[in-house]
């Protein structure tokens, strides 16, 4: 049988075919284009209610986003990797992000160390960094594409040392997490305090992730210090507080922003009751109002700090995308130029150097199982 199609008939249908593939098939691939970013943060681990906290707010803020416009017509797609607070395991994850994932930029590390020990690879691939809440002192010299929207440890341990001296405590002790986070705050504060006329007693490093405190609040508890100040992250944080009560170790304790993780309040109960520690000051107005509102009805709690950092970060890495492009050196001078974001952690503004410099502490107590902001008796 012959094919009833005629020869001109089939050059047409061809013809039809290949305009179809140039013009119809790349509108429809368009669709699932997507701008992947990449978040390195301990999901599981020591540190697990910090990078949670950062992950629902990253969530948050790409539901938002693709919901809206996207970035530039692209769909927000995150991949989240898990650090365990290690800094070898953030160290493969930013080159799994970089190399195979093919991300735009990257949020995090959420711990200073993590940060520190990623920074080289970000710089030498010209990738943006952006931690959400790395604030060791060390930070600000970890290079040109470093960058992170929390306020560094030197000024928090500073200030943290002079209300402690201001309100007659004169002698201390300091147990602290032996990183660049922890042992950052130690130095900066017993440094301080000590050129304020203080005394530090004793300055006990742990290991991060240490369970049992006793050997160290025994030989603290012969001291007798007027307080105790713990830059402990969250899990270290809540141990320390119950040993304390079982102890019965006398002294005020005084925290670091560790405090800003409520997970510590859950695990420590009644035994955080009276602490009292540094804080970014809290955010307030309609940003982060409408933020609370979608985060508590999205997650059915209550946001922290962490949180609001998180959903910062993606926020302004977008915003600085749509202002400049996608590649790495044109986001960076777009985050340079930024200096009044208005997020929902509060005013964001960089430095030469890629620090926020529009961020400042406060004292906070909690009580009753609440924060409340400190007032002197």
């Amino acid at each position: 049988m012959r094919n009833p199609l005629s020869k001109s008939s089939l050059y047409f249908a061809f013809l039809v075919l290949f305009i179809f593939s140039f013009i119809v098939l790349p509108q429809c691939s368009k669709k699932f284009e997507v701008v992947k970013i990449g978040f390195i943060g301990p999901l599981t681990g020591p540190a697990a209610s910090y990078g949670i906290a950062q992950r629902n707010g990253i969530m948050l803020a790409a539901e938002e986003i693709n919901g809206g416009d996207g970035v530039s017509g692209k769909k927000i797609d995150v991949v989240f990797e898990d650090s365990q607070m290690d800094p070898n395991k953030a160290i493969s994850a930013i080159k799994k992000l970089i190399d195979i994932d093919k991300v735009t930029a990257v949020i995090g590390e959420t711990t200073t160390a993590g940060t520190l020990a990623i920074a080289e690879t970000a710089n030498r691939t010209k990738t943006v960094l952006l931690s959400p809440s790395a604030s060791g002192a060390k930070i600000t010299e970890a290079g040109d594409f470093v960058f992170r929207i929390s306020p560094s440890d030197s000024f928090q341990a500073i200030m943290a040392s002079k209300f402690v001296y201001e309100m007659g405590l004169k002698k201390g002790a300091v147990v602290f997490t032996n990183d660049d986070w922890g042992g950052g705050l130690q130095k900066e504060f017993q440094s301080n305090f000590n050129k304020l006329g203080g005394t530090i007693l004793a300055a006990e490093g742990c290991t991060p992730g240490t369970k049992d405190f006793r050997t160290q609040l025994v030989k603290i508890k012969s001291l007798r210090p007027d307080f105790i100040y713990i830059p402990l992250h969250p899990d270290e944080s809540a141990i320390f507080l119950r040993q304390i009560k079982e102890l019965k170790v006398p002294g005020q304790i005084v925290g670091a922003d560790n405090f800003s993780e409520k997970a510590i309040l859950k695990a420590a109960g009644a035994a955080a009751e009276g602490v009292i520690f540094t804080m970014p000051t809290e955010p307030s107005g309609e940003v982060y109002k409408n933020f609370s509102n979608k985060y508590k009805a999205k997650f059915n709690e209550e946001p922290s700090y962490n949180s609001a950092a998180g959903y910062d970060s993606l926020n302004i890495l977008v915003d600085a995308i749509k202002r400049s492009g996608f590649s790495g050196e044109k986001i960076k001078n777009a985050l340079y130029e930024k200096k009044d974001y208005k997020g929902a952690s509060g005013i964001i503004g960089f430095d030469q150097n890629g620090d926020v410099i529009t961020k400042t502490f406060e004292i906070i107590q909690i009580k009753n199982g609440h924060y409340i902001p400190y007032k002197r008796p």
